[in-house]
């Protein structure tokens, strides 16, 4: 399936997804071996001179908030795919990436995934972009990957999964990763209930952030919140981890739990040397059905 450009063309592609593909990119070409997450395909999704000019603006990447936000998207990623590997196992065959931005997995896919159906669901004029991007790259589209075209905050998602192909009555894995703090309250919540419906042995996992002291005032000038608000793209909501508990326990998922910035560090950053920190807002949750 095709995703149609022409729906929703008041807004462009994605720049957060361009940014989190260049850190992935940028974190194999300057960080120490070994990797948190090895990404071999979004460098050749950037704009062309993207390696050169990582490389020698290097110190853009080397200051303390960019390995903070490097750490939360390696982190993130490695996660979803150590459980995606795990749920694969146990026998769930249906993978949806919500928001998926550049994310590579379908042409990067290990033995293991070869039988799953993967969807990626994403604005149209995001995934216009990726389908311009990996033309260009010379990548083809992996056989079992389909697309669902949908604006996450207005639109419902089970018809686009469904003209997509998935069976909400097979188990699915769900990832929805650096996506929810960008979309209102409500719409975390109906994504939420769309992941709670499927079958039992489901799993979404997603990243939120936390509440701080800068949370419902105007961003300060130079931050990342001021960064993103000027791309057209501010942090709208965030999360107590406690109250969140309680939200997906009422939306009837069976078990929750949450990888904080110290879970983080020690599942992750130990003994590593190039002064990768986990953020402290930035939470990684899984939900089983």
């Amino acid at each position: 399936m095709t995703p149609e450009a022409e729906s929703h063309p008041e807004r462009g592609a994605s720049q957060t997804a361009l940014g989190a593909a260049g850190l992935r990119a940028a974190h194999l070409l300057l960080d120490n071996p070994p990797p948190i997450f090895e990404d071999q395909v979004a460098l050749r999704l950037l704009d062309p001179g993207a390696e050169q000019a990582i490389l020698d603006h290097s110190e853009r990447f080397r200051t303390q908030g960019s390995r903070s936000i490097r750490c939360d998207v390696l982190a993130r990623s490695r996660y979803a795919e150590d459980r995606l590997e795990e749920a694969v196992r146990r026998g769930v065959g249906q993978y949806v990436i919500l928001g998926a931005g550049l994310d590579t997995f379908a042409h990067r896919q290990p033995a293991w995934a070869h039988d799953l159906q993967i969807v990626e669901v994403d604005h149209p004029a995001s995934q216009a972009d990726k389908l311009e991007r990996l033309k260009r790259a010379g990548i083809e589209q992996p056989a079992n990957l389909r697309y669902g075209a949908a604006d996450l905050e207005a639109d419902a998602l089970v018809p686009v999964l469904e003209a997509a192909g998935l069976d909400r009555a097979r188990p699915a894995f769900i990832a929805c990763l650096g996506v929810l703090i960008y979309l209102s309250e409500g719409a975390a919540d109906s994504i939420f209930a769309m992941a709670a419906a499927f079958t039992a042995g489901s799993e979404l996992v997603f990243t939120f952030s936390r509440p701080d002291a800068s949370t419902g005032r105007q961003p300060l000038p130079g931050s990342a919140a001021a960064l993103m608000a000027s791309l057209g793209e501010p942090w709208r909501t965030r999360f107590e981890p406690p109250l969140l508990a309680n939200k997906l326990k009422a939306a009837d998922f069976r078990s929750s739990s949450f990888l904080f910035a110290e879970d983080v560090t020690k599942r992750y950053l130990a003994g590593r040397t190039d002064d990768l920190r986990a953020p402290w807002r930035a939470v990684i949750a899984d939900a089983t059905v």
